[in-house]
């Protein structure tokens, strides 16, 4: 029994982690001095706007301080019949942006801020209650179970260099290692087994330099990412409830100076200005009839009598 039950939820996962194809909740821009988050939205065949979905129903909030960060704090939970034979409930939804580096305007020391880093976090509760044995719920009936998963994936793709769009390169996939990710308990148990579960993934910031196909001397100022978050709990006579907490994306970024030119270039600069300089002092003394006493500082020759 517990087999074909964990066949029957592995099925119902992969159907969770399917395309996302119903309703989409359009949340908007949200940004500050350093960053902004473009064209954030929620979608999925769990998705029913306004106020359904993973992570609603509360607006996400931006903050910056020490570094860009897109927070959602959703209060949506899934949870079984503890009566019921077998009960299998999920929610899923696709969280899909744009994030930007902005240019810094009004300063002359600095272009503007440049993306160094990506990190996603999810977090949330679980709860599962397996109370039954075998035949307490009547002749044949199988013991309780109760299992709960959780897991996230997402797409990264840099969009943006030097603060112009960007096209090129490849996106890099990604699955977020959550803990524990699956919680089971079969019964018959008195009590039941709750805890806390908890993902974070920071991407490797050379790896996605590379999959772009970038320079070096370039600076990456633009990711559109995609993720998808997912919880499932099920039961055969048996309780199981698993909630997402908190979501939240932040971004590492830093100031840009503009660059300053090179020393040779300065140097070039250099002599050519006094060049200039010791010829414009000849051309006015040969104008004024003044001769030029030997040795004089800007290497023209002596005038003899």
């Amino acid at each position: 029994m517990f087999k074909q039950f964990q066949a029957v939820l592995l099925g119902a996962a992969a159907l969770i982690a399917g395309p996302a194809s119903a309703g989409t909740i359009t949340w908007g821009t949200y940004g500050g001095f350093k960053a902004e988050y473009k064209n954030v939205t929620e979608s999925g065949p769990d998705v029913v706007p306004p106020a359904s979905g993973l992570f609603v129903p509360q607006e996400p909030t931006y903050t910056e301080n020490p570094k860009p960060q897109l927070t959602f704090l959703p209060q949506n939970f899934v949870q079984t019949d503890q009566n019921t034979v077998f009960d299998l409930k999920s929610k899923s939804a696709l969280l899909a942006f744009a994030v930007a580096a902005k240019p810094i305007v009004g300063d002359p020391d600095y272009v503007g801020y440049a993306l160094t880093g990506n990190t996603i976090n999810m977090a949330g509760t679980y709860s599962v209650w397996a109370p039954f044995g075998a035949g307490d719920m009547g002749a044949g009936s199988p013991a309780s179970i109760a299992k709960v998963t959780m897991s996230g994936v997402y797409t990264i793709q840099v969009t943006g260099v030097n603060w112009l769009p960007y096209s090129g390169g490849s996106s890099i996939n990604r699955s977020m290692p959550i803990v524990p990710d699956d919680v089971t308990q079969t019964g018959p148990e008195n009590s039941a087994l709750t805890g806390t579960w908890a993902g974070t993934d920071t991407i490797d910031w050379v790896a996605l330099r590379v999959a772009a196909g970038i320079a070096p001397s370039e600076f990456v100022t633009e990711l559109s990412i995609q993720y998808t978050g997912q919880i499932a709990a099920a039961g055969v006579y048996g309780r199981a409830e698993t909630r997402a907490t908190i979501l939240s994306i932040s971004n590492s970024v830093d100031p840009i100076a503009v660059p300053e030119p090179p020393t040779v270039i300065l140097a070039g600069l250099g002599v050519a200005a006094a060049v200039g300089q010791g010829y414009r002092r000849r051309k006015q003394r040969q104008a004024g009839g003044e001769p030029m006493a030997n040795g004089d500082d800007n290497g023209a020759i002596a005038l003899t009598a």
